[in-house]
């Protein structure tokens, strides 16, 4: 009687023990699933972290090169003949294309010209309250190695007044673009007739009209 007592107490032990090691294991695998889970969160953290960074980077960079090209645009347009503005009006075009204005907002103010970035329909209607006001439909292409970008100027009411297609190549000395060129083509008094298109820099040197 005794051995069978014996028997069962060593039995109960067995499955006790039994019992608490795949409980044991069982709890291991959740707290190791747990760091898992917990790693791969904070791997997509750090991930997004990254992006928000490239895109905030990417994001500065394009405000800077598009910011130095309306720098060079008034600068040529001053160079050229003259020409000097109160107040420049950009038309912030998104149309899913290519050449769409970029998600930036530009200084207040470049070359102590106040900038306004308005959509294309206020635009039209500022232009048609008040004549004088100058509306540039810009466009622009970066990559790594250069930009380009087209400045389509507009005055006296909506009237297409002339183009300035404005390029830069990148320094990879300097770490920066630099001016390459700044080709001009005038609309006014044209008479149907397609523009002539005439160098006015060249090397990032002013040239006059060639």
């Amino acid at each position: 009687m005794n051995r069978h007592k014996y028997i069962i107490t060593v039995l109960i032990w067995t499955i006790f023990l039994g019992l608490t090691a795949c409980t044991n294991r069982s709890g291991d695998k959740s707290r190791t699933d747990k760091i898992i889970a917990n790693s791969s969160y904070v791997a997509s953290q750090q991930t997004n972290s990254a992006t928000t960074d490239s895109l905030t980077m990417q994001k500065d960079e394009l405000t800077k090169i598009y910011t130095q090209a309306i720098t060079e645009f008034i600068k040529a347009a001053y160079n050229k003949d003259k020409t000097t503005f109160d107040t420049l009006y950009f038309g912030k075009h998104i149309y899913g294309q290519p050449d769409d204005f970029p998600d930036i907002e530009l200084p207040e103010t470049i070359e102590k010209i106040q900038i306004r970035l308005v959509a294309p329909e206020d635009g039209q209607k500022k232009q048609a309250a008040r004549k004088s006001l100058v509306y540039v439909n810009m466009m622009g292409w970066v990559d790594n190695e250069k930009a380009e970008f087209i400045l389509v100027v507009f005055t006296n009411g909506g009237e297409h007044q002339y183009d300035y297609f404005i390029n830069f190549n990148y320094n990879t000395s300097s770490d920066k673009f630099e001016l390459d060129i700044i080709e001009f083509e005038n609309y006014l008094h044209l008479s149907g007739q397609k523009p002539k298109r005439t160098t006015i820099y060249k090397d990032g040197k002013y040239v006059g009209d060639k």
